[in-house]
């Protein structure tokens, strides 16, 4: 399931040399609750930036991959 949402911040870190995300964001219907996941390098798109729209991709209410809207 996708779920357009909004970007509010991101925390690299490694894992044995593996890059790891911390990604916050919010979604429009819910804008002042800030959820949390964390993604591997290849399931995050770097690029973005805190303020950017996203879509979220779920899998029964897990985080599997976010990317660019």
């Amino acid at each position: 399931m996708d779920v357009a949402a909004r970007l509010e911040g991101v925390q690299p870190y490694q894992i044995h040399s593996t890059l790891y995300y911390r990604v916050y964001f919010s979604l429009p219907d819910a804008p002042d609750q800030i959820q949390q996941c964390q993604l591997p390098f290849d399931a995050f798109d770097a690029e973005l930036k805190a303020g950017d729209s996203i879509i979220v991709t779920m899998l029964m209410r897990t985080v599997m991959q976010i990317r660019a809207a």
